[in-house]
């Protein structure tokens, strides 16, 4: 079976890799910009159950971070290096009801902690450094036969000698009309690179407000972000635009961000599916499928759908993922 996957970051490699698991399936990824070229390469890292600033917990939560993190010991394998600093997240909390509602979580889900009144542990964060997982992730593809084409796909009707092609090219996937039925927004993140001087004090673990600190190494490098700038077509860095709505956000629990030296902006554009955060994963027509949509939880959900949608392509079942698509409850 020959299978294209449009897009090498991560939802791509999750497929490809699950794919590989079997021994009928040949798999060419397509990308111009190679592997973690677009949104992923930029991604800060965070990876944990309760994105965004209401703090609820994300759906299937449970299922995605087993599932990153089984991809995240490959990646690792393969390296011969850590990856991913898995020392937890911390929550800070602006008002009671946030704080509540981690009260809760605590209670409910048992992998948050609170460490002081407004405070709390996520333990079952971590922060990923993308750039060393994602190639370590592309490594352990290419020892299974994957292959990677550093060409743009323009038009779907190219792939004609595939049996399958699975579109996981982020905001790419605008210019494919077999697509134009989905329902998505594209918006813009902007993350700003860091530097600390000794004489400033990077915290512990990664932070997140409104807004966040991530501390994907051990040296004294941080990411501030990020933007979501909706209705921005111009995909290039703006360092000016990004410190001038970052800081201000960050400056509410870190107020030592003023004493960063910024050492450079990333900027990528996002896919958000309209209606929902949950992503998109699903069959098109035969022999079509589109995995995309992950907005601000790439790390949490593209190992877990990636795995999916492979069953299915294998299997010739989909109801796994038509069950997703419909499905509001919360583990």
């Amino acid at each position: 079976m020959r299978i294209a996957i449009i897009g090498a970051g991560f939802s791509g490699l999750s497929s490809a890799w699950h794919l590989l698991q079997s021994a009928d399936c040949e798999v060419t990824l397509f990308d111009p910009s190679g592997i973690g070229g677009g949104a992923s390469g930029i991604a800060a890292g965070l990876l944990h159950p309760y994105v965004g600033e209401e703090g609820k917990r994300s759906l299937l939560a449970k299922e995605g971070i087993e599932s990153t993190r089984e991809l995240i010991a490959i990646a690792e394998k393969k390296l011969g290096k850590k990856v991913a600093r898995q020392n937890g997240i911390v929550r800070h909390v602006l008002d009671d009801e946030l704080k509540e509602l981690f009260l809760s979580h605590a209670q409910k889900f048992g992998d948050v902690r609170q460490i002081e009144e407004k405070l709390f542990l996520i333990e079952s964060g971590m922060t990923v450094d993308c750039p060393s997982y994602l190639e370590g992730l592309w490594q352990a593809v290419a020892a299974r036969g994957g292959k990677l084409v550093l060409s743009e796909v323009e038009d779907l009707s190219s792939l004609q000698g595939f049996d399958h092609i699975i579109v996981a090219a982020g905001a790419g996937i605008a210019k494919f009309a077999e697509l134009k039925s989905l329902r998505y927004s594209i918006l813009k993140g902007q993350v700003l690179i860091c530097r600390a001087p000794k004489a400033v004090e990077l915290p512990e673990n990664s932070s997140i407000g409104k807004g966040y600190v991530a501390l994907p190494s051990d040296d004294r490098v941080c990411h501030i972000g990020s933007t979501y700038e909706r209705g921005e077509k111009n995909p290039a860095p703006d360092q000016a635009l990004a410190m001038s709505t970052l800081f201000p956000k960050i400056r509410q629990f870190f107020p030592a961000v003023e004493d960063l030296e910024v050492i450079g902006c990333k900027a990528a554009m996002r896919v958000i599916r309209s209606g929902h955060y949950f992503p998109i994963a699903a069959k098109i027509k035969e022999g079509l499928w589109v995995l995309t949509g992950m907005g601000s939880r790439g790390l949490l959900y593209h190992a877990f759908l990636g795995r999916l949608l492979s069953e299915a392509i294998l299997t010739g079942d989909d109801s796994a993922l038509s069950f997703l698509s419909n499905n509001k409850t919360v583990n």
